[in-house]
Order: C-alpha cells, then structure tokens, then sequence
C-alpha cells in the first residue's frame, strides 16, 4: 500500500513538473528566452519559435514517456530514479535551447540601467511577522524537546507513516531527541528571512516605460511574498507539531501524529502546486503577463548577458541586490556577486546539512 502511494506520489509530480517545464517559456519577460536576453523583436522571431517548438515537443514526449515507465515498472524505487533521470533530461534541454538563444543575442551592450528611487512599501509587515512565527515555532519546538529529553524512555520513535503511527524507533540520545528541533529552528529562520529578502527584492524596469512595468512588478513581487510567507507558516507549524507528538508519542501521551499534521501536509501540497500554477498563469515571469504586448527594453541587471552565468546564476560584485529575478522560470534567486549573500547561503547549507551528518556519526 505505501509503496504504490509513493509510486503514483512520484509519477503525479512527473506530470507536473513536465507541464510546468513546458509553460515556462510562454510566461517568459518580453525579450527573454531561456535564461538570455535576446530583445523583444528577436524573442518574438521565427528563430525563437523554433527554439520553443522544439523544446515543447521534447518536454512533452519525456514526461508522457517518464511517465509509463513508472507506472509500469510498479515499482517506488524506480519511479524515484525515473524521476531524477527526468530531471536531468529536462536539464539538458534547458542547456541546449540556453546556447540556442545565445546566437540570437544582440552583440550590443544593453541599455543603460534605470534609477529607481523610491522603495515600495506594500509588503507591510507580513514578512517580518512571519519571521518571527517561524523562529518561534522552531524554538518552542527545542525548548520542548530538550525540557523532557530526562522523562523519555530509553527507545523513542523516528519516522511516521501515512497513517501518523510511528514506524521506526532508535535508541535515545541527545541527537536523536533534538536533530528534528534543530533542523526546524534553522529551516524557520531561513524561511522567514527568505519571505524578508524577497519582498523588497531588486526590480528591473522597462527603459521608456509608462510605469506599467514597474506596477507589474510590484504586484508580482507582492504575490511571490505572500505565497512565501503562506508556505512558511504551514511548515513551521507543521514541524513544530511533528516535534511535540514525536516526544509524547515516546512518552506514551500520544499514539502517533495527529490528523492536523496530516492535513497540513496536504494543505501544504495542494496549496503550493495551486500558488504556483496562480502565478504563472495570472502574473507570468515577474509580472509579464500584467505588462502586455511592450517593445521597451528591459534595464539593470536582467537585461545585461554578462551577469549571468548558464542564464540561470547571477554574479554581479557592483550590484548591492541580494535578491533579483530569475531569468528563467517564477520567482527570485540571489546574487552570487554580493559576498552577504554568498556568507549567508554557505552558511545555511552548512548548518542545514551538517546537523544531520554530525547526528549519524
């Protein structure tokens, strides 16, 4: 029974994943294509659509493909594997229709870089709210966790399955007891501060603009963040409650998780394939689906090939943004040119995957 939950699991995110990767390029910024900065009279040339068409057909026939293998095999393993094979090869077609664009990129310097001024304040208090809710949950969390680590009993339960009862157990131990709380204090701060550092994420105008550009992305960076900020309270909440049941369930309180955690986690699935699907079909990449037809050119850093590295990684030591748009796909990725932004990633991969190898040892 779990095995063919997670088979069918794996094969519904295959398809989805292949219909994400096949809208992406309709919702692309005017004069983007595929991680390059191609212009908006190019972008909208027969050499694009080709590049499209192409790409569309490929997406289509290694989904619809990936997805008969899993379901064939019947097999969760397999449909894993199948899946990060699909993976790699939406990664290589990503790669090719990247250098595909490159030769129809303009050999001229983009142009100049437009001043933005004002700071827009609608993200409101939101982010900072949800900062402190996420840290909270993960240190109420802890606090739980190492204030009854004395009244535990010596074996105590490590995973859950689908139906909330505990499946696996392990001998206790400090690490064993607090590597969950600590994974949740360092996931919540990173998540808030994410839902922070988006909204007041760098914006790239349209030189000539009427003002329509920067509105679109505003509003779109307004949707990203509450989207953000949604997601954060779910699983910050989520794995505080996850924490909490895990201790009572050893301590015999508690019979397993509790039907909130459950609905959570669906809450969770559901909501963020929905939020995600909301913003590319209303807002598009950035806002493009608000601007309409525009032949002004896109400024800053979004528009200047240089500072991009694959399309995808943006490297910029004289732009002071920590968070600027992604040139390919929805959403926002930082700035490897900024060393606070370098520091900070290094040292959450750090934190997040060195707790867990130091608990295993």
């Amino acid at each position: 029974m779990r095995d063919t939950a997670i088979l069918w699991i794996v094969a519904l995110e295959t398809l989805f994943a292949g219909a994400l990767y096949l809208f992406l390029p309709r919702i692309a910024r005017h004069g983007l294509l595929f991680g390059v900065y191609v212009g908006e009279q190019a972008a909208a040339g027969a050499p694009a659509s080709r590049i499209r068409r192409i790409w569309a057909r490929c997406v289509i026939a290694g989904t619809l493909a990936t997805a008969m293998v899993q379901v064939a095999l019947r097999n969760s393993t397999a449909a894993i594997v199948c899946l990060v094979a699909f993976v790699l090869l939406l990664l290589g077609l990503y790669l090719w229709a990247y250098f595909a664009a490159r030769a129809l990129a303009p050999p001229a310097p983009p142009a100049p870089a437009v001043a933005i001024v004002e700071e827009d304040a609608s993200a409101g208090t939101l982010p900072y709210v949800t900062l402190v809710f996420a840290l909270a949950c993960g240190l109420l969390g802890f606090a739980y966790a190492a204030a009854s680590y004395a009244e535990l009993p010596p074996r105590i339960p490590t995973h859950f399955g689908f139906s909330g009862a505990p499946d696996a157990w392990r001998d206790k131990s400090a690490r064993s007891v607090l590597l969950l709380p600590a994974i949740g204090v360092i996931q919540g701060f990173a998540l808030g501060l994410l839902c922070v550092l988006v909204s007041h994420a760098k914006r790239a105008v349209r030189l000539g603009d009427d003002g329509t550009s920067l509105r679109a992305q505003l509003v779109f960076r307004r949707a990203v963040t509450r989207f953000l900020c949604g997601v954060t309270w779910v699983i910050s909440l989520m794995l505080a409650l996850i924490t909490v049941f895990s201790i009572r369930t050893a301590q015999g309180l508690s019979e397993g998780l509790p039907r909130a955690v459950l609905v959570l986690a669906g809450v969770l699935v559901v909501g963020g394939v929905a939020g995600v699907v909301v913003l590319a079909v209303r807002y598009g990449q950035g806002g493009a689906r608000l601007e309409g037809a525009t032949a002004a050119p896109l400024t800053n850093g979004l528009a200047d090939n240089r500072y991009w590295v694959l399309g995808m990684f943006y490297v910029n030591r004289n732009d002071p943004s920590i968070m600027v748009e992604r040139r390919f796909g929805l959403g926002y990725t930082i700035n490897l040119g900024n060393w606070k932004a370098v520091v900070g990633l290094i040292a959450f991969l750090v934190l997040l995957l060195g707790i867990p190898l130091l608990a295993a040892r």
